[in-house]
């Protein structure tokens, strides 16, 4: 049971890393707090909603994807923000300099791709801090031969409800 949750988790975030990039996006809106000059560059900001509780919103970067930096046990980590993936996943260079890289023996095939085989060693991460809030005890993988930082559905799901607004992403708290 838990190896099928991990490998749809995983096939979501390969197919996630493969594929949006390639996808077509209108021109990058930017908030005031963004830098024009960085394409891919975390770009986020609270603002009140109408309901008057407080909602991230993160714009799309120069890739048309959405980013914003998180911290891990104190330390900074830039994400891309991931509907799609269950699970947060981190490169093994984050999972390195945050003294998280599990020993090699605990990576796993945990799936096909169109480029070979998938590996990837499960953690739990202690805290995860996004937007003021912080949450503790969060599942997360670190998986080989990823090229960036994913912000999964772990996390998401406990900030509220995520949705679009043309190249917004808006998180509002449950």
């Amino acid at each position: 049971m838990v190896n099928r949750f991990v490998v749809l988790a995983l096939s979501a975030i390969v197919s996630t890393v493969i594929f949006a990039p390639r996808l077509p996006t209108k021109s990058a809106t930017f908030s005031s707090t963004s830098q024009p000059d960085d394409p891919v560059a975390p770009r986020h900001h609270a603002r009140e909603s109408q309901g008057g509780s407080n909602a991230m919103v993160l714009e799309r970067d120069g890739s048309g994807q959405f980013r914003l930096t998180a911290t891990i046990d104190n330390e900074d980590v830039s994400f891309l923000v991931d509907t799609g993936a269950d699970l947060v996943a981190l490169t093994e260079d984050t999972a390195n300099r945050l003294g998280l890289l599990p020993p090699e023996d605990e990576f796993q095939p945990v799936m096909k791709t169109a480029s070979g085989t998938g590996y990837g060693a499960p953690i739990m991460l202690e805290t995860v801090e996004v937007g003021g809030e912080r949450f503790r005890n969060v599942e997360a993988v670190v998986m080989k031969g990823l090229q960036t930082d994913l912000l999964g559905q772990s996390v998401l799901r406990r900030m509220g409800g995520v949705e679009l607004q043309g190249d917004s992403m808006v998180i509002r708290p449950s």
